[in-house]
């Protein structure tokens, strides 16, 4: 079995390893697609610690090879891979591909039978890395109890926010997008997101005008692709209303809640959503989502190496990366 194996930072090699003994309760699953991420990058440029010998890669999705005796999962099934699953030995009762776990950048992996998810064929590979963004969006509007017609103002124009003022409008509330970025912007408009604003001194007026003179309901803040300072949402929103800032594991925020403590604003905080795959597989396979607007970026495996140090060196510069999905292909 071969895996990109990251033996220091900034040093990703290609390497052999033991093949993958298959258990009752695993499937063997060959990897065809895997996603790079900023949590990847900061892996391989050693921001993110891990233990070295170790494999990056967060998200992927496969095939499945090889199926356990007690196995629902199909031979020949295209799947995507949990990249959050129960280790009730981690300290927080999680691993995280990629991050606290070997990842996905190899040839082959062993997964549990509750962590491959069948794809359906309307599903496309490039469709299938929105599930993350799309079970996060879902968990928010549970558990901020979103209701119809409710004002959720959203800071942060990156894919997740775009992503989530489109589940917002599928859930029939009323999105209010704030970004600095004017290209994020002009990308949510085309996704069919009417209220979009620059994130400066006239958001507040604008929240107001589009509320009719209130505040928002609620409001969402997003570290992806956002560094705007977090506490400033808090004036935003109603008295009593739900805030939560959601980030990826392991990603510190710090916020200042003096506003929000005199206002009685509920603040909660989401990292994974786990529990929201399936929901998100089902919203993608029923079109609930836009992602023609989205630009994509194709790689060979080979690339990976080049691609991991052109980035790294981006986030040490204090730039974004660039808004695209970079898939790795794997050969089959």
């Amino acid at each position: 079995m071969k895996v990109w194996q990251l033996a220091y930072p900034h040093n990703l090699q290609h390497v052999l390893s033991t093949d993958l003994k298959l258990s009752p309760d695993k499937v063997k699953v060959k990897i065809t697609k895997a996603l790079l991420t900023e949590t990847d990058v900061s892996v391989y440029a050693g921001t993110v610690k891990v233990k070295t010998p170790f494999v990056p890669g967060r998200f992927a999705i496969g095939q499945v090879t090889e199926v356990g005796e007690d196995s629902f999962v199909k031979k020949g099934e295209r799947v995507y891979l949990a990249s959050v699953t129960e280790d009730e030995l981690a300290p927080d009762g999680l691993r995280i591909a990629g991050e606290t776990a070997d990842g996905f950048y190899r040839d082959f992996c062993l997964a549990g039978i509750d962590d491959v998810y069948p794809l359906p064929l309307s599903v496309s590979d490039e469709a299938a890395f929105l599930i993350d963004a799309i079970a996060l969006a879902e968990r928010v509007v549970d558990e901020m109890q979103i209701g119809v017609g409710q004002h959720v103002l959203v800071l942060g124009g990156g894919l997740y926010a775009n992503v989530l003022c489109q589940i917002l409008i599928y859930h029939r509330a009323v999105p209010i997008l704030a970004d600095n970025n004017a290209e994020r912007l002009a990308r949510a408009k085309k996704s069919g997101i009417y209220y979009t604003f620059p994130n400066d001194e006239t958001l507040k007026k604008n929240v107001l005008n589009v509320t009719g003179g209130k505040l928002a309901d609620g409001a969402v803040y997003l570290t992806y692709a956002n560094r705007t300072e977090p506490s400033v949402i808090f004036p935003l929103v109603k008295r009593d209303s739900f805030v939560t800032f959601c980030a990826p594991t392991g990603k510190s925020l710090p916020v200042n809640l003096e506003y929000a403590l005199k206002n009685n604003v509920t603040v909660k905080g989401i990292t994974e959503s786990r529990e929201y795959v399936s929901t998100a597989i089902n919203l993608l396979a029923n079109k609930a989502v836009n992602f023609t607007e989205f630009p994509y970026a194709s790689y060979k495996e080979e690339q990976l190496p080049e691609l991991m140090e052109k980035y790294a060196a981006l986030l040490a510069s204090g730039a974004n990366l660039p808004e695209q999905m970079d898939v790795i292909k794997f050969i089959f």
